[in-house]
């Protein structure tokens, strides 16, 4: 890496980037930054660095191995691939068992479509993330650490998993207010026995989870600014949480605004982002975020028409997330992103960017299980379930 390429990047780190959300509020935003930061293996690079999204988990979950060699004493956290999917037969299916991708998507267009289009004055979802931690590995760029300042590498894998809480609260005018809770119900394994006694025998030190530590108690943080860390994003391009709801709600009007967006992208996206030649690579990579967002059922149902016509979308088969929920798993060609969606409510269950590792570490992926979403009418408020 070049001196310049690594000063912007460490810049990017700096905690000034933090004061945007207050503080505490900005360190305790969950996952999906990181994770929007690589969504496509065409976009690695300019995905790294927008300035006006501080990497929020980019730096902390250990996906910045730029800053590696500054680093390279501790162990590397990244958040764990999912499990495989098997192809299966089910009703819609095509002639040899397995799921026909265009009549499931047109399917799940239906089903979104029919979904309420109810309001309430907060945004909820709960999300669960896995890291891995992996032992320390030298390579190419990531020298073993000398001296006794580095401390000691660690020679052990494990693998933490949380969840947090997220409300995004509409006030008046166009004021938001925002909280985050967690991290919630922390978990800690081991691979192998031996793992775990060389951890112990590291003395049980506290391992990354969620912006926190596994012996971090949760905590609720609220903040008024910030509203750009939370946007959903498409290609370069944000889109504000009060004009969610007016995104088309026909796939022809919705193809015509995403293909303006990608064509501006094309030429030259904000902060350097330059987009993906394929289309259908731009929305795909971009989908989960809306399907996350609290957009029209018109809107969800018009994306899952335009991912049915688009060549480069396929699906890969049933499979069953960590949290033993059944779905359906989507990828598209030349990004490393699969999605995992609900056969039954077309709901988004998984997110998950299988993407390589840095100079010296072993390949790694995001994955995040999508537990809860829904309006409520207050800030600290969760969905009847």
């Amino acid at each position: 890496m070049k001196q310049d390429e690594l000063d912007n990047l460490i810049a990017a780190l700096k905690p000034a980037a933090v004061g945007e959300l207050a503080d505490d509020a900005y360190a305790r935003r969950p996952d999906v930054a990181q994770i929007r930061a690589r969504a496509g293996a065409s976009t690695v690079n300019a995905r790294l660095a927008p300035a006006r999204r501080p990497v929020r988990r980019l730096a902390l979950a250990g996906g910045v191995a730029a800053v590696a060699v500054a680093a390279a004493a501790l162990a590397v956290a990244l958040p764990s691939d999912g499990p495989g999917g098997a192809p299966g037969g089910a009703p819609g299916a095509g002639h040899d068992g397995t799921l026909d991708t265009r009549t499931f998507l047109l399917a799940s267009a239906t089903t979104a479509a029919k979904q309420p289009a109810a309001r309430g004055t907060c945004w909820y979802k709960r999300t669960r993330m896995w890291q891995d931690i992996l032992p320390f590995k030298p390579g190419p760029g990531v020298p073993t650490p000398a001296g006794k300042s580095m401390g000691k590498p660690q020679n052990f894998q494990a693998r933490t998993a949380s969840s947090v809480e997220d409300w995004a609260c509409a006030k008046s005018g166009t004021d938001m207010r925002f909280g985050t809770n967690g991290p919630l119900d922390i978990k800690l394994t081991f691979p192998t026995k031996k793992d775990e006694a060389a951890w112990k025998a590291a003395g049980s030190p506290p391992l990354d989870v969620n912006d926190g530590t596994t012996v971090s108690k949760p905590r609720m943080v609220t903040y008024s600014k910030g509203s750009h860390l939370v946007n959903p994003v498409i290609g370069s391009h944000e889109i504000e949480w009060k004009t969610i709801a007016k995104l088309p709600a026909t796939d022809g009007a919705l193809e015509r605004y995403l293909r303006r967006l990608w064509q501006q992208d094309r030429r030259g996206g904000a902060h350097g982002y330059t987009a993906p030649a394929d289309f259908g690579e731009y929305v795909f990579v971009s989908a989960w975020d809306l399907f996350m967002a609290p957009t029209t059922p018109g809107t969800r149902a018009a994306l899952y028409r335009i991912l049915a016509r688009t060549p480069s979308v396929r699906v890969t088969g049933q499979i069953t997330d960590r949290l033993g929920r059944p779905g359906v798993a989507i990828t598209a060609k030349g990004t490393s992103v699969r999605l995992v969606v609900d056969r039954k409510t077309a709901q988004l269950l998984d997110f998950e960017d299988r993407h390589t590792a840095l100079p010296g570490k072993e390949a790694g992926s995001e994955y995040l299980a999508f537990e809860s979403q829904g309006w409520v009418n207050k800030l600290g408020a969760t969905p009847a379930r």
